[in-house]
């Protein structure tokens, strides 16, 4: 069954899993971390604006593909 700080250990790992599957959690994670990137190193505030850029081209495929399906509700094709 293992330790209690096991237990934990896989409840933490599981939570926050969960967490970062959420969108706005992930988003407000980046966002405080960008208030916050006058203390990286280059190499972390790159990495940063890294996955900044990433989640705004996540955000930009989603919203074409909502687009294209509101256009076939107009359209009486949904």
């Amino acid at each position: 069954m293992g330790s209690n700080a096991q237990r934990q250990a896989r409840w933490r790992a599981k939570r926050n899993a969960l967490a970062r599957s959420h969108p706005e959690v992930v988003e407000r994670e980046l966002l405080a971390a960008a208030e916050r990137s006058d203390r990286l190193s280059e190499a972390e505030r790159r990495a940063l604006a890294d996955k900044l850029a990433d989640a705004a081209m996540s955000y930009l495929r989603r919203s074409q593909v909502l687009a294209a399906v509101a256009r076939k509700v107009r359209a009486g094709e949904g």
